[in-house]
């Protein structure tokens, strides 16, 4: 399975946690940029651009989780959370980088690699 083929909710919730390991360290580096254009480059372009325009929709964290814990494919967690490794390996993975990787893991029981 690729990112085109995440489901709308999928989608969504990729890109919220996404958001949320990019954001951790308080920087957008240059290598997270790539691998940014990378991931809209596998997805889709309207596809990722949807998913980041359902992804503002949520009002807060919880509304996220809600999000992560309707995706019951175990493809589709397990590309999740590998693609979000990857993308906060690009420059090193921070302790708080790991925070909602160690939710997903805990949630959807799956782990990376």
């Amino acid at each position: 399975m690729k990112l085109d083929g995440l489901d709308a909710n999928e989608a969504a919730c990729f890109m919220g946690f996404l958001r949320e390991v990019v954001q951790a360290d308080g920087e957008y580096t240059v290598e997270e940029q790539a691998k940014m254009a990378e991931l809209r480059k596998e997805m889709g372009g309207e596809k990722f651009d949807r998913a980041i325009a359902d992804t503002k929709a949520f009002k807060s964290r919880a509304e996220l989780q809600a999000c992560a814990k309707a995706v019951s494919r175990v493809d589709a967690q397990k590309l999740i959370l590998n693609s979000l490794v990857k993308v906060a390996a690009v420059d090193g993975i921070e302790e708080d980088e790991t925070r909602p990787l160690k939710w997903l893991v805990k949630q959807w029981g799956v782990s990376p690699g």
